[in-house]
């Protein structure tokens, strides 16, 4: 392994003016758990490393002004325990209760997550569901984006090699606003995930008729994606079995045209498939709790 120069910053200020000027060879840690494999398998060689793990001050859960607002740090056994988040945005809970084993859960942080851009991401699907915003710091200043927008244009993501990821929020859902996450993984323990979906409904005050909703899908393309026009199904439209089952056949052809334009084209009949029962799951879950 390459020798290269590693710092461990205990504030935000002292890592953003450690970044200032970096370049492709300078990487950020937050957990670890994503770029001690890539370094490991040889896919990258740092020059230098900035280990985020001791800055205390982004590891937090809030609820303020109407926001729920998550530090950068904050591991995923932490947000699967919060009572704000189990209360409110089930689906994120879920999720990261679905990341890999105990030990990567204690040790993995929710924005080491979203910045690594896996496609397998499960916090990422919830996020999507979520609407969800990222706050990104630098020494130019501060930017705020939409989760959608972070995985648009060219690269991984849209975070510069100056700036660090310290916080994520969303709107804090409603007490009409059900919320669910489902994963199919291949096998029981660390479960990649094959299938993913992730809800968030907000009902009418009749209980009966969907307001809005959003859908997020994830592993059926390099980044988790909303599934739009089987929303468009739902909104302003009771939950019927046939209306939920007209979102769902929307879902299962858009799961197979994304997967059959990619590289695993093989895949696309299975996944476009098996996404009706994920997504299907994930309704039934939300509809036993209106």
């Amino acid at each position: 392994m390459k020798a290269f120069k590693y710092h461990a910053p205990k504030s935000v200020d002292h890592a953003i003016d450690l970044l200032k000027g970096a370049d492709e060879n300078t990487h950020v840690i937050a957990g670890g758990t994503d770029i001690i494999i890539q370094i490991n398998q040889k896919m990258i060689k740092p020059e230098m490393i900035v280990d985020l793990k001791q800055i205390d001050e982004l590891k937090y859960i809030k609820e303020e002004d109407g926001l729920i607002k998550i530090g950068a740090l904050t591991n995923f056994t932490a947000i699967e325990r919060s009572e704000i988040v189990r209360g409110k945005a089930k689906v994120l809970s879920n999720a990261c209760g679905e990341v890999g084993s105990p030990q990567i859960r204690n040790l993995g942080t929710i924005g080491g997550n979203v910045v690594n851009a896996s496609a397998a991401g499960d916090s990422i699907t919830a996020l999507m569901a979520l609407d969800a915003s990222l706050v990104l710091r630098s020494s130019e200043g501060e930017r705020v984006m939409k989760i959608q927008e972070f995985y648009e244009g060219e690269g991984n993501s849209q975070i510069r090699k100056d700036e660090i990821l310290s916080e994520i929020f969303f709107v804090s859902p409603n007490d009409n606003t059900l919320t669910s996450f489902t994963k199919l993984g291949k096998r029981k323990a660390l479960a990649i995930v094959v299938l993913s979906s992730g809800i968030v409904l907000e009902l009418e005050d009749d209980r009966k008729t969907c307001k809005d909703v959003r859908i997020s899908l994830g592993a059926i393309s390099r980044y988790s994606m909303r599934a739009r026009n089987a929303e468009e199904k739902l909104i302003g439209k009771e939950l019927t079995e046939e209306n939920i089952d007209s979102c769902v056949n929307e879902i299962s052809e858009m799961t197979y045209d994304s997967v059959y334009n990619s590289p695993f084209q093989d895949l696309a009949s299975y996944k476009g498939t098996s996404i009706k029962g994920v997504v299907r799951k994930t309704f039934t879950d939300i509809l036993e709790r209106v």
